[in-house]
């Protein structure tokens, strides 16, 4: 079940880094407040999953997923690159994210 709110967390993490960029610099309030309220979720679940999972592991992944999530967002909303060596780099996380889920 951990897991699961895990990986929840890492949703708003993604929502909180989009909102961010869509703040313009905490100038658009709606934005802003996206951000405030996606981080504080984030956060709070991060730390309620870290009570039984190792915090490396639990912080780790969480910035995984936050990191490949918020990328493929830039790529696919915001015109963001697509190069083939952006794509493997994105993969490299998930392939490290995957083997600290199965050794954790």
């Amino acid at each position: 079940m951990n897991w699961v709110i895990l990986l929840i967390a890492a949703v708003f993490e993604c929502v909180g880094a989009v909102s961010l960029k869509a703040s313009d610099g905490f100038r658009n309030r709606v934005a802003t407040g996206r951000f405030l309220v996606a981080m504080v979720l984030s956060m709070g679940l991060l730390s309620w999953s870290a009570r039984t999972l190792p915090i490396g592991t639990a912080y780790a992944v969480w910035t995984g997923i936050g990191a490949v999530g918020t990328a493929v967002w830039g790529m696919w909303r915001l015109g963001e690159s697509k190069a083939p060596a952006r794509i493997a780099c994105l993969a490299l996380i998930i392939a490290g994210v995957t083997l600290l889920r199965a050794t954790g």
